[in-house]
């Protein structure tokens, strides 16, 4: 088995408190995460919704999914975040376990209450203190650590918090412009027409969403679109070509340099490394 300073690069946690921060643009990768606030209040987009959280709040962010965290008011906060990527417990746990439905759920927020925040806590600490060991069975043991959480996790009721209704005025209303755009990705959409149908200016349209999401409109708009193009170059035999209109480009060419600069490959070459496994 890897000691722990070979699997720093596919686990990591940290616990860190802070003044009133907002992160750093388009932010994704490829581990998992977990998010656990455990002072403070902020807002957390992730993919196509904002959630206003609160201390005792757990987020789970999937692999390679646009999120972002911003302020919520002046005041620290503090949180816990886990990272991992799949394969440190593909040795451990099979798929069928259905361990990692918690990052799948459509809310992505959960609010435990107090004798499960006791539990998540715990584990948590445990963690911590068990990351960067290296005795004899750290690795192990640390793997044990995380299953606990996310079965802890799956186990908390998903409910039905209210976590739009406290959303700022501006935070509801760009949040169901993302969600608009989400469904509308294979359309023409401009900033003008937003601004009609959402009542708000356009130059405040375009400064609010990038303050917000960490993303222009247009770069979240392909975005979206590389990632259902993703999907059918996986899934389909369809030709690049007609992807390319599906997904709501005119240009195949525009298609393959957007593609390339958000993945870094061309749709064929993504076809073409997806398939070999």
């Amino acid at each position: 088995m890897r000691t722990i300073a070979e699997l720093n690069y596919d686990f990591r946690i940290e616990t860190r408190k802070r003044d009133a921060f907002n992160m750093n643009d388009k932010h994704r990768h490829e581990p998992y995460e977990i998010y656990y606030l455990r002072a403070g209040e902020r807002y957390y987009f992730i993919d196509d919704r904002i959630y206003h959280v609160n201390q005792g709040d757990l987020i789970f962010v999937p692999s390679n999914v646009l999120h972002r965290t911003t302020a919520a008011n002046n005041e620290q906060h503090e949180r816990t975040v886990l990272y991992f990527k799949d394969r440190f417990l593909a040795d451990l746990v099979p798929q069928s376990a259905h361990l990692m439905d918690c990052f799948y759920r459509e809310t992505k927020v959960v609010r435990p209450k107090v004798a499960e925040q006791m539990q998540i806590e715990n584990t948590l600490a445990k963690l911590s203190t068990e990351y960067g060991k290296s005795l004899p069975h750290s690795a192990l043991y640390l793997k044990a650590l995380l299953i606990e959480l996310l079965v802890l996790a799956n186990r908390i009721e998903p409910a039905e918090p209210n976590l739009y209704d406290s959303l700022s005025p501006i935070h509801e209303k760009i949040h169901k412009i993302v969600r608009y755009l989400r469904k509308n990705y294979q359309s023409a959409v401009t900033l003008a027409q937003l601004g009609d149908k959402f009542y708000i200016s356009q130059y405040y349209l375009s400064r609010m969403f990038k303050e917000v999401t960490g993303l222009t409109l247009i770069e979240y708009l392909n975005t979206v679109r590389v990632q259902e193009a993703q999907k059918l170059l996986t899934s389909s035999d369809l030709s690049i070509t007609e992807i390319s209109g599906l997904v709501g480009y005119e240009n195949q060419t525009y298609f393959g340099r957007i593609f390339k600069r958000i993945t870094g490959l061309t749709p064929s070459e993504y076809r073409r490394q997806s398939s070999a496994g």
